[in-house]
């Protein structure tokens, strides 16, 4: 069971609720150690001097920071101490902003915010922020680290999650070959396929059918082996021949989205499971109704008025 990380309150105006962080997510991963084939040692590091090549006990280790290539300059925990956020227990709410104004590449770390005592003002704020669909945006200190922090509510529950500053954000703009998108045109035809597969492949969002089918795989295969069997592999998955014409490349996809429904008794389209390696469990609900090859046609020729006649050209990236 996730313990709490952090205890306290929420403040805003002239309201405290009490609470506890705990955290809403528990990684999944799989560690090796690395070890001496020889004699199946553990194989140690240890901190040596870079120009005697000598191992340095840790009294003698201290941060610094690079200035130039070579150049260090000290700095002490007497010299941080100052600058340290002042140690708080309040999670300082100082506005409330729409929801969905709150880019999602914002959010770093996630917590659930859970009632510690009195229940009743944590359960009216889940509610009037659920009512109003906005979220608390304000500020906290934990383990000596300021974060900048988003609280949200599902009606019931509150979640606050950590939030990345603005000068962390890499402008996409900015990132290298985002200029080739200048020159761009789309067809009408290409734009009305493309929207009939997006959706002929719609489908409600369920997480638990997304998993990590490589660490499934690595665990199965250790477990295997611990049991003194010999591993078993997926077969390989030949790759799919590329497609360089666009259009085709769309028609194909929307043929065998077309072909799988017409496989599934229920008359939806479903994927057919992959190997061992890459299988994903079933989604629980079934997909839309796919058109039919000549359905698709029709529609890229019945194309909506809002399709330019012209080839549209795409948007840059805001």
């Amino acid at each position: 069971m996730a313990r709490p990380v952090w205890s306290g309150s929420i403040s805003f105006g002239m309201v405290s609720i009490p609470v506890q962080l705990v955290p809403a997510v528990r990684r999944q991963s799989l560690s090796f150690n690395q070890i001496d084939r020889e004699d199946m040692a553990r194989i140690r590091y240890r901190k040596v001097n870079d120009i005697t090549g000598e191992e340095v006990p840790s009294d003698r280790i201290g941060r610094a920071a690079q200035v130039g290539k070579g150049n260090y300059i000290i700095i002490d925990d007497e010299e941080l101490a100052p600058l340290a956020p002042a140690k708080s227990k309040q999670i300082d709410l100082e506005t409330f902003v729409p929801a969905d104004e709150v880019d999602p590449v914002l959010f770093d770390s996630s917590y659930v915010l859970v009632p510690d005592g009195v229940a009743k003002p944590y359960a009216l704020l889940a509610s009037a922020l659920a009512g109003t669909g906005r979220v608390g945006v304000g500020r906290f200190v934990m383990r000596q680290k300021e974060y900048l922090a988003a609280v949200r509510s599902d009606g019931e529950h509150l979640m606050l999650s950590t939030l990345v500053f603005a000068d962390e954000v890499i402008a996409v703009d900015s990132v290298d070959g985002m200029d080739a998108l200048d020159d761009v045109e789309i067809a009408d035809r290409e734009l009305a396929m493309a929207k009939s597969l997006v959706d002929a492949m719609s489908d409600e969002f369920d997480h638990e059918q997304y998993r990590d089918e490589y660490r499934l795989a690595v665990q199965h295969l250790i477990e295997e082996k611990a049991a003194g069997q010999e591993p078993s592999f997926p077969t390989p998955v030949a790759p799919a021949a590329k497609v360089i014409d666009l259009a085709a490349a769309l028609e194909a996809s929307l043929r065998a989205a077309a072909e799988a429904k017409g496989r599934h008794p229920s008359g939806h389209a479903e994927l057919e499971p992959a190997p061992a390696a890459k299988r994903r469990a079933p989604a629980k609900k079934a997909a839309k109704s796919v058109a039919s090859s000549a359905d698709a046609a029709d529609a890229v020729d019945e194309a909506e008025p809002a399709v330019a006649a012209k080839p549209a050209r795409a948007r840059k990236s805001a």
